[in-house]
């Protein structure tokens, strides 16, 4: 009994939370009419929503192949927008005449300059002590600079570099140490990880660095130095971050806190991270998009998933009684969980996304079908309703559990290793399969135990005596 009622109280928080994510105001002006507008805290795709489409030319040395290049620079590309959260973001080659090209499509970002912030350029991502910080319009003068040769190059020792989303802010940066022996630059090459997380000690946010073996010595020396002082990052000559050094740091990571929303952190981590570009890229063209698909053909695939949903349920409930409006009630309860456990992650719903959903709708009906067919066996040994329905998820228990996993199994494979919209198919699917494993062991059992004398034992009984003839 006791387990029975932690059941129901598990089953209820469940939905009560999924709700509540699903619904939830986020303060965002929702624009879309018909069906998507009940969709409005869920991030919709390239092809359901539209984004943002940027195309750039590579500024390529002469007699350099760009067959050669284009892949790398679509996996730098890649890395940058999966790190960010933009897992459904396309990036592509695009041929024109003689000319290689490469797009990016961004879903629901239509401002063009967060998109270019994400993406950025090849740069030389790099970190550098703060001398001073002023405030102009135009890139102030150094007077008297100091050179500093390094690798066999006389390098300048200072420079402005402005603020990436303040172009009236620039920093006085010292971009080579000087300190110990010879003087040294600490680069991207330097850091072997960067990842955004929750700041549990305070408010905000951070981003956690870890460093490669080379570069924690190098970063031990910086840090022992400028304990106080701010240490800037910089990619692209634009500051990305610039927090202070609290204090000296002896191991492999870091952690950079003080970031107000997890988008800032995600995109720091994201372009630390990400590496640099083989190649400077020139931006050729760049638009809002609308969806690929159409309003009206997004539209017609909701209803035409809706009208599926709608005949299994009746269908369920015909063949099984009382037993499949148990099914139906689980079936709509996963597809709330789903949708919840999608607008609370922020995860981007595309088309594929929209198929793993319906594919769900028939994994919850098959283990429901499952269970329901070992109940029906006990029934027929004329064991009463309860009994029945314990000793039918009880040995269906691990042949769910088996069928189930192997499928999960396959949708971590398949978001680990593809990119862009079949992520957004691994996704859904996940969560998907793992909410119809708790709606058919949990909440349905939790329903039929307490309402097991609403099944119709007559029906089954008949059915065995006529068999046993």
């Amino acid at each position: 009994m006791k387990a029975h009622k932690v059941r129901v109280t598990v089953s209820v928080l469940v939905f009560v939370a999924a709700l509540l994510m699903f619904f939830w105001p986020t303060g965002t002006n929702n624009s879309e009419e018909g069906i998507l507008k009940y969709f409005s805290n869920i991030k919709l795709g390239l092809d359901i929503k539209g984004g943002s489409m940027l195309e750039y030319d590579m500024k390529l040395d002469e007699g350099t192949d760009p067959n050669e290049i284009i892949d790398n620079v679509i996996l730098v590309l890649r890395k940058r927008l999966d790190a960010a959260g933009y897992t459904e973001a396309v990036v592509s080659k695009v041929v024109s005449g003689n000319k290689i090209r490469v797009r990016v499509e961004i879903p629901g970002i239509t401002d063009i300059e967060t998109a270019e912030k994400l993406i950025g350029s090849r740069g030389k991502l790099y970190f550098a002590e703060v001398i001073d910080v002023q405030t102009s319009d135009a890139k102030p003068e150094i007077r008297r600079n100091r050179y500093v040769t390094i690798n066999g190059k006389d390098e300048p020792l200072y420079d402005y570099v402005r603020d990436m989303y303040d172009e009236t802010t620039w920093y006085k940066v010292q971009k080579i140490f000087t300190f110990g022996k010879e003087p040294f630059e600490f680069t991207g090459t330097d850091v072997v990880d960067a990842n955004a997380d929750i700041n549990t000690r305070e408010k905000g946010f951070l981003v956690n660095l870890k460093f490669s073996s080379q570069g924690s010595k190098k970063f031990e020396l910086i840090t022992g130095n400028l304990v106080g002082k701010r240490l800037a990052i910089i990619l692209d000559n634009r500051v990305i971050i610039a927090p202070v050094v609290n204090q000296k740091i002896t191991s492999s990571s870091a952690v950079i806190e003080g970031i107000q929303t997890i988008d800032e952190a995600r995109n720091v981590a994201a372009l630390i991270k990400a590496g640099n570009l083989p190649v400077d890229l020139v931006k050729f063209q760049e638009r809002t998009t609308g969806p690929t698909l159409g309003k009206d053909v997004v539209e017609t695939i909701v209803k035409a998933g809706l009208l599926g949903l709608a005949v299994v349920m009746v269908y369920m409930i015909v063949f099984y009684g009382w037993m499949g409006v148990v099914a139906d009630i689980a079936l709509i309860f996963n597809s709330v969980l789903l949708l919840g456990v999608l607008a609370g992650t922020h995860a981007i719903l595309t088309l594929p996304g929209l198929a793993g959903i319906i594919l769900t709708f028939g994994t919850t009906v098959d283990g429901n079908v499952i269970i329901y067919e070992r109940i029906k066996e006990e029934l027929r040994h004329g064991r009463p309703p309860l009994t029945a329905v314990r000793f039918g998820f009880d040995k269906a228990f691990w042949t769910l559990f088996d069928a189930n996993l192997t499928t999960v199994l396959a949708g971590v494979v398949l978001y680990y290793f593809a990119t862009g919209t079949v992520r957004g198919f691994a996704i859904t699917l996940i969560i998907g399969v793992l909410g119809s494993m708790f709606t058919n062991l949990v909440v349905s059992r939790s329903i039929l135990e307490t309402t097991s004398h609403l099944i119709n034992v007559k029906k089954y009984q008949k059915t065995a005596v006529k068999e046993g003839n």
